[in-house]
């Protein structure tokens, strides 16, 4: 198996490991954000937000917006930079598709009758991988993104209707 993925790496180009790169920086991304998502999640809907009788409506506005702020702002700011790095990944495989066409035509003008095959098969095998990784790299990324964008909203309206319950029954 070493030697399989060994040989796609090569067969992919330099474009296919900078392709990686990125794979690797969107879904980590994705997971931290997820994680965190689930995190405030929990703590919404356990969380009372140290409301009591004695604290004022102000007072229980303030503490859910410093929550909000400190917490869901967290994950709503990392999504655009998810949504750039998911676009980039079939835009990499498209720079792929192109280096390997490259690679391709060079072949085809520099090459002899005995061994023509040989030189513009490395160039299309480049062109075919980087573009796949690419599409398979961002399809499932925009899928999560969307999930997590929708999961996003749904804790935001959850929070909301925290502090309406909360502060129909302060004072």
């Amino acid at each position: 198996m070493f030697i399989e993925l060994q040989q796609v790496l090569h067969q992919g180009g330099p474009i296919f490991i900078g392709l990686l790169i990125l794979c690797v920086g969107l879904y980590t991304m994705l997971a931290t954000t997820w994680f965190g998502l689930a995190r405030v999640k929990r703590e919404v809907s356990a969380a009372d937000f140290g409301v009591s009788e004695y604290q004022s409506r102000r007072e229980i506005t303030r503490d859910f917006v410093v929550f909000e702020l400190d917490r869901l702002a967290w994950v709503e700011r990392r999504l655009p930079f998810i949504g750039i790095l998911a676009a980039a990944a079939p835009l990499t495989g498209l720079l792929g598709t192109v280096s390997g066409m490259l690679v391709t035509f060079s072949g085809l003008a520099s090459s002899t009758v005995a061994q023509p095959i040989d030189k513009i098969s490395v160039g299309i095998s480049e062109a075919l991988i980087t573009t796949q990784a690419g599409l398979l790299v961002a399809i499932p990324a925009a899928f999560l993104l969307a999930m997590l964008r929708k999961q996003t909203q749904s804790t935001h309206a959850n929070l909301q209707r925290h502090l309406h319950r909360s502060l129909v029954s302060a004072k």
